[in-house]
């Protein structure tokens, strides 16, 4: 059962800042936050950039950039929870590539200092492995993924997957006053 809600991009200005629950939990926001959302268009051809054509692989990079659309959002209100969970994992994604650079960084500089050792491989690989795994918790810090926001594919909407049935309420509370009384 699909139980998204979609939020209009033209009433968003006017909707959101009325709506006092966070979209995943219903608390009461702790912060507001903003942020971008990019659409996640469906391109026309079959899947040339495969083909290792640089012209068809640049021709498809444009087709994207023509047809997807970014949709700013301000003051989207984050309960306590939510902005926890984001520190959390943006924490988790910084010590893994710090980390991990000052592990590479160490390595080569007892290299330097002590010579060759085999035992330096361990600090060397793990360093590499921690920088590049960074990017997972980063994403999983992101705002989208933590409200369960996508925009609709043709960017004219932003949907909610399984809202807080408190905000699903504010929402469409905001929207109906939205629609009769113009901000």
């Amino acid at each position: 059962m699909d139980t998204s809600l979609a939020i209009p991009v033209a009433m968003l200005t006017a909707v959101v800042p009325r709506v006092n629950r966070c979209a995943r939990h219903g608390l009461p926001p702790v912060k507001r936050t903003s942020f971008a959302l990019q659409s996640r268009p469906k391109l026309d051809e079959s899947n040339v950039a495969l083909s290792g054509n640089v012209a068809a692989t640049t021709g498809r990079l444009a087709e994207h950039a023509k047809k997807v659309k970014v949709t700013r959002i301000t003051d989207w209100p984050l309960c306590a929870s939510c902005a926890r969970t984001r520190r959390w994992w943006l924490l988790v994604a910084a010590v893994f590539l710090w980390g991990g650079l000052a592990l590479v960084a160490g390595a080569v500089v007892a290299r330097i200092v002590n010579g060759q050792s085999a035992a330096l491989a361990i600090p060397m690989i793990g360093g590499i492995l921690l920088a590049i795994a960074s990017p997972a918790p980063f994403v999983m810090g992101s705002i989208p993924r933590i409200i369960r926001s996508r925009t609709s594919d043709d960017g004219s909407a932003v949907v909610v997957r399984d809202p807080h049935p408190q905000f699903a309420a504010e929402v469409r509370a905001a929207f109906e006053q939205g629609t009769h009384h113009p901000a």
